[in-house]
C-alpha cells in the first residue's frame, strides 16, 4: 500500500504485472489494465504506481476520472483536455497529419472546440471515436508511449466504456497502456464486465492485507514500531483494509475512542466539527456528489460564505483534503458515510436544491447531476425535461449510449411519456434499431396526443422507410397529420422513389422544395432536391444534374455540410455514368474527411473503385478494395463492406481462383443488409469467371440469375453489367434480341458503360443478319463510348470479335491481335488464350510452337518456357491433358511431355504441387 508516508506494502505480484505492462506499452505491446476490488483497497494507489513507473520510463501519463452522473465521455475528454491545450509542437503537428485528419470531427466530442459540432451520421460514433483516439494516444509523446489512467469506471458512462472496449483490442499493436479502476463488491460492477471480457484486458484484483502487511503498512505509516497491543488494535479494527489502517493511525490508535467501522470514524469527526451549520454544510456537499464544490454550497445552504469557508476549514484533513485548487473527500467512502447519516427527508430537500443550483449553473456534465438530484428530490417532471434535452443533445453529439441511458431515466420518472418515446424511436433509427424503433413506437402511439402524436408518426415513418417498409412509412406519414410540412413530405417522396414510383416521389419531392423554401428551412430543402435528382437519374442525366448542383449549392450557402457532401457524391454518380473518375467525387470525399463523416469517404473510395475496374480491370482494383472493405468492417458498416468485397470477389474471378471468389462472395452475402446489388451480381462474378474461361453457356446462365434478380429492383444503381449481359445473350443466339431491349429501354442504358457494350450486342445481331457495314458501325460506336474505358472495353470487344468469327463477318483478326498483345502485356493469359483460340479459328494462328504467357523470374530461372507456362497455367485451372490439348491445339502426347517437363523443372512431386508452385511464382511477380 501507498501513501504519504512510504512505499507499497504487500502488492509485489500485483506490481510486478504493472511494471509488466508499462514496459510492454514503452516496446510496442499496448493492452488494458482494469485495477478492481472494495472501496478503501488501494486501486488509486496501484494506478500511482503505474504512473511513476511510467513516467520514469519516458511514458506520457494522462489521468482521467468518472464521476456520478458525468456527461458522456467525461473522463476521456478530462484526461486530455489539459495535454493538449498546452500541447507542444510535436503534439501540435501530430494533430494536423493525415493519420488524424478522419477523426478530428469526431475527437471533437471530447474537445469541441476543436471543430465545433460533430456531426450525426450513419457510423456508429463509438468506432470512430475510438479509431481516432488509438491514433492520437499513440501520436502523442513523439510516439514513445503513453498511459491513460483513468479512475473509478464503475461510474463511467456507457458510450466510455463502449469506446474503451473498442480501444482494448485497438492497442494491442500501438505504445499505449489503459489503466482504470472499478470498484467491485459482491460482484462485477455493470457495463465493465462487459470491458473485462475482451481480449487483451487484464483484471487485477486487490484483496485485503494479511496481518503482517497490515503491520507493515500501520508502522510506515506511524512512523515508528508499534507495541504489541496497538498492532492487534491495528490488525482487529482494520480488518485488512488499507484505507482503514490509514484512519486508525491518522485517528491515533486511541482504543476507546476508536469506532470498529469507517462510519462510526466519519460521525465521530462530523460531531467534532463543533460550528454552527457546519453540519448542514458537510451534508450538502456530500448530497451534492463529486469532490466539495464550495461555489455552489451557500446556495444550496442559504448560510454565509464565511460559514461555509469555515465549515470546509474545520472539515480538514479528516474529511476533506486540500487537492491543488480545489478539495477532496479524504476517500469515496468518506462521502458515503456522511450521506448514510441524513435522514430521508433532509436529503430530499437536499437534493432539490442542489439539483436546482446545478441547473442555474449549467454545462454538459453538470445537467446530468442536476436532473438525478431533482428526481431524487421527488422533481419527477423538471428530471424528465432536463434528460429529455440531455438525450437529444448526446444523440445529436455522438453519444448514443449514453443518450439511451438518460432516456431510461427519463422514462424511471413516469413523466413525460410520449416525449420520451419520440426521442427513443429516433434514438433506436439512427443506431440502427429500426425494427425496434417500430416495437417501441407502436406501444404508446394510440396514447399519444397532438404535437407528440405527430411527432412520433415521423420518427416511425423514418424506421419504416430504413426497413424498407414503404407502405408502413406511408400509413404512418398519414396519421401524422402535418401533409404540408417539409419533413414529412421529403420522408413521403422517399418511400414512393423506394418501391418504384418515380412520378410520385418527384411531385411530392418538388412540393416539399416549395413548402421547405417557404418555412425558411434549408436541410429539408436540401434533402428533397436530391431525392428529385435520384428520380431524374431514371431518364435524363443532365435533369438529375442540375438538381444535384442546386443541392449542393444551397448546402454551401447555409453551411449544412453533411447535404452537401451528400449532393456532390451524387453529382460523382452522374459523373460515373459518364466516364470512370470524377472530381467531384474527390471533393465529396476531402469534405467528408474533414467532417468525420468516414461512411461517405468509404461511398466515395467504391464508387472510385468501380471506375479502376472498368479502366484497368478487377485484378487492379482488387488490393484497394481490400483495405476499403477491412475500414468498412472496422467501422461496423456491414452493407458497405458487402459491396467492397463483392469487388474483391471480381478480382479472384479474374485470377481464375474459383474457391477464392467463392469465400469472398459468401462473406459478402452474409453480412447484414447487403445491398441488392451484393445479392444479385454474386451470381454474375461467378459466370465473369466462367466467361473469362471460354465457357459462355455456364457465364450466360449465372448472368442470366443475377440480374434477373436485380431487373426487379428499379430503385438499384445502374450497375455496368447490363450491357455486358445483353451481349453476352446476343453472342450466345439471343435473336429476337428481348435482353438488348430489355436494358435499352431501361435507366441502366444511361451509363456510358452500359450502353457502349449494348453497341457490341447490336453489332453482333446486325452481323449475325448479314449487315456488315452496320456492325462496323456500331463497333466504331460502342468504341468511341468506351474510349476511356480499357480493361471493360477490351472485354466487351472480345467477346464481339468472338461472333464475328464464328458468324464470318467483318474482318476480326486485327482486333484479335490487338487485343491478345494487350492481355498478354496485362497479365491477362486466359483472356489472352482466347485470342489465340479465335485467331486460330480465323486462319491467322499464333506461331507455332511458341507459348504466349510470360514466365515469372523464379520460373524462368528453372528453365521453363513460354510454352510450357501455357500448358502450366490450364494445370493451374484444372485442365486434364486432353482438354489442354485441344485448348491448345496440340496432340495429347505433347501436352503429356510438357507436363513431365514442368514437373521435372520445378521439382513438384505431382500436378496438386506444380499448381502450387505456379501460384507461388506468379504471386512474387513484381508489382
Amino acid at each position: 500500500m501507498v501513501d504519504g508516508c512510504g512505499a507499497m506494502v504487500g502488492r509485489d505480484a500485483e506490481l510486478a504485472a504493472v511494471t509488466e505492462l508499462v514496459d510492454g506499452a514503452r516496446d510496442r505491446r499496448g493492452g488494458t489494465l482494469l485495477v478492481a476490488g472494495e472501496a478503501g483497497v488501494g486501486k488509486t494507489r496501484l494506478l500511482a504506481e503505474a504512473a511513476r513507473h511510467a513516467d520514469g520510463a519516458g511514458l506520457l501519463v494522462l489521468t482521467g476520472r468518472a464521476v456520478e452522473g458525468g456527461g458522456a465521455y467525461r473522463p476521456l475528454a478530462e484526461a486530455l483536455v489539459g495535454h493538449l491545450r498546452a500541447a507542444d509542437a510535436r503534439a501540435a503537428e501530430a494533430l494536423g497529419g493525415p493519420e488524424l485528419r478522419p477523426y478530428r470531427a469526431a475527437l471533437g466530442r471530447l474537445l469541441p472546440e476543436w471543430t465545433g459540432e460533430p456531426p450525426a451520421e450513419s457510423v456508429d460514433p463509438v468506432l470512430v471515436l475510438g479509431e481516432g483516439l488509438v491514433r492520437l494516444l499513440a501520436a502523442l509523446n513523439g510516439g514513445r508511449g503513453c498511459l491513460l489512467v483513468l479512475e473509478d469506471l464503475h461510474w463511467a458512462d456507457a458510450d466510455t466504456l463502449a469506446v474503451l472496449e473498442y480501444l482494448a483490442g485497438a492497442v494491442l499493436r500501438a505504445p499505449v497502456l489503459i489503466a482504470g479502476s472499478v470498484r467491485e463488491e459482491d460482484g462485477p460492477p455493470g457495463g465493465t464486465h462487459r470491458l473485462a471480457a475482451r481480449p487483451g484486458v487484464r483484471t487485477v484484483r486487490l484483496e485485503r492485507l494479511g496481518r503482517a502487511a497490515v503491520v507493515a503498512l500501520a508502522e510506515r505509516c506511524a512512523g515508528a514500531a508499534l507495541p504489541g497491543p496497538l498492532r492487534d488494535l491495528v490488525v482487529g479494527r482494520s480488518d485488512g483494509l488499507p484505507l482503514l489502517v490509514e484512519e486508525l493511525v491518522a485517528g491515533g490508535l486511541a482504543e476507546r475512542a476508536v469506532p470498529p467501522t469507517l462510519a462510526g470514524l466519519v460521525a465521530a469527526r462530523l460531531a467534532a466539527l463543533g460550528g454552527a451549520g457546519h453540519r448542514r454544510v458537510l451534508d450538502a456537499a456530500a448530497v451534492l456528489g463529486g469532490d466539495p464544490d464550495w461555489a455552489l454550497l451557500q446556495a444550496v445552504t442559504g448560510l454565509p460564505e464565511r460559514t461555509v469557508l469555515g465549515a470546509l476549514r474545520a472539515a480538514q484533513p479528516r474529511l476533506v483534503v486540500p487537492a491543488g485548487d480545489a478539495l477532496r473527500w479524504r476517500h469515496a467512502l468518506t462521502r458515503d458515510a456522511v450521506l448514510a447519516a441524513i435522514s430521508p427527508p433532509e436529503r430530499a430537500a437536499l437534493a432539490r436544491a442542489c439539483g436546482a443550483a446545478l441547473l442555474r449553473r449549467g454545462g454538459p456534465d453538470t445537467d446530468p447531476r442536476a436532473a438525478d438530484l431533482l428526481a431524487a428530490g421527488g422533481d419527477r417532471d423538471g428530471a424528465a425535461a432536463v434528460y429529455l434535452r440531455l438525450a437529444r443533445d448526446r444523440l445529436d453529439r455522438g453519444a448514443p449510449r449514453d443518450a439511451a441511458a438518460l432516456l431510461e431515466r427519463a422514462e424511471a420518472t413516469a413523466a413525460s411519456r410520449y416525449a420520451v418515446a419520440v426521442e427513443r424511436v429516433r434514438l433506436l433509427t439512427v443506431v440502427g434499431e429500426p425494427a425496434a424503433a417500430l416495437e417501441a413506437g407502436a406501444r404508446v402511439l394510440d396514447a399519444a396526443t397532438a404535437d407528440d402524436h405527430a411527432g412520433l408518426c415521423l420518427r416511425l415513418a423514418e424506421a419504416a422507410i430504413a426497413l424498407r417498409r414503404w407502405d408502413d412509412a406511408d400509413r404512418f406519414l398519414r396519421r401524422a397529420g402535418r401533409p404540408g410540412d417539409p419533413d414529412a413530405l421529403v420522408l413521403a417522396a422517399d418511400a414512393a422513389f423506394g418501391p418504384g414510383d418515380l412520378a410520385r416521389a418527384a411531385r411530392l419531392a418538388g412540393t416539399a422544395i416549395v413548402a421547405a423554401r417557404d418555412a425558411g428551412r434549408p436541410e429539408a430543402r436540401c434533402r428533397a432536391l436530391v431525392v428529385l435528382g435520384r428520380c431524374a437519374m431514371r431518364h435524363d442525366l443532365d435533369a438529375a444534374r442540375a438538381h444535384y448542383e442546386d443541392a449542393a449549392q444551397l448546402a454551401a450557402e447555409h453551411g449544412l455540410r453533411p447535404c452537401r457532401i451528400m449532393a456532390l457524391l451524387a453529382l460523382g454518380t452522374v459523373d460515373m455514368c459518364r466516364g470512370t473518375s470524377s472530381t467531384l467525387l474527390d471533393e465529396a470525399r476531402d469534405l467528408a474527411l474533414e467532417t468525420g463523416r468516414l461512411a461517405d469517404v468509404i461511398v466515395a473510395d467504391l464508387l472510385a473503385a468501380e471506375g479502376v475496374l472498368l479502366a484497368d480491370g478487377p485484378r487492379a482494383v482488387e488490393p484497394a478494395v481490400r483495405d476499403v472493405a477491412a475500414r468498412a468492417g472496422r467501422l461496423g458498416l456491414p452493407n458497405l463492406q458487402a459491396v467492397a468485397e463483392l469487388l474483391a470477389a471480381f478480382g479472384r474471378a479474374a485470377d481464375g481462383d474459383a474457391g477464392g471468389m467463392r469465400a469472398v462472395l459468401d462473406a459478402a452475402a452474409g453480412r447484414p443488409h447487403a445491398p441488392i446489388e451484393v445479392v444479385s451480381q454474386a451470381p454474375v462474378a461467378a459466370g465473369l469467371l466462367r466467361l473469362m474461361d471460354g465457357d459462355l453457356p455456364a457465364a450466360g446462365a449465372l448472368f442470366d440469375e443475377g440480374m434477373g434478380l436485380l431487373e426487379d429492383h428499379p430503385q438499384a444503381a445502374p450497375v455496368p453489367l447490363w450491357g455486358l449481359w445483353a451481349l453476352l445473350r446476343t453472342v450466345l443466339g439471343d435473336r429476337d434480341g428481348d435482353v438488348r431491349a430489355r436494358v435499352r429501354g431501361s435507366y441502366a442504358a444511361l451509363r456510358a458503360a452500359n450502353r457502349g457494350v449494348l453497341h457490341y450486342a447490336d453489332a453482333v445481331a446486325a452481323g449475325r443478319a448479314g449487315r456488315p457495314g452496320r456492325a462496323a458501325e456500331l463497333m466504331a460506336a460502342g468504341d468511341a463510348l468506351l474510349a476511356g474505358y480499357g480493361w471493360w472495353r477490351r472485354l466487351g470487344r472480345l467477346l464481339a470479335l468472338r461472333a464475328a468469327v464464328d458468324d464470318g463477318w467483318g474482318d476480326p483478326v486485327p482486333g484479335l491481335r490487338a487485343a491478345l498483345a494487350a492481355f498478354t502485356a496485362g497479365g491477362e493469359p486466359r483472356l489472352a488464350r482466347t485470342c489465340r483460340d479465335l485467331l486460330r479459328r480465323a486462319g491467322a494462328p499464333t506461331r507455332a510452337g511458341r507459348g504466349r504467357a510470360a514466365v515469372p523470374a523464379a520460373l524462368r530461372a528453372a528453365g521453363v518456357t513460354s510454352r510450357e507456362m501455357d500448358v502450366l497455367a490450364l494445370v493451374t485451372d484444372g485442365l486434364t491433358n486432353r482438354q489442354i490439348a485441344q485448348r491448345l491445339f496440340l496432340s495429347p502426347r505433347t501436352v503429356d511431355t510438357h507436363v513431365g517437363n514442368l514437373l521435372a523443372k520445378t521439382g513438384a512431386a505431382d500436378r496438386t504441387e506444380l499448381r502450387a508452385r505456379h501460384r507461388a511464382a506468379d504471386a512474387a511477380r513484381p508489382g
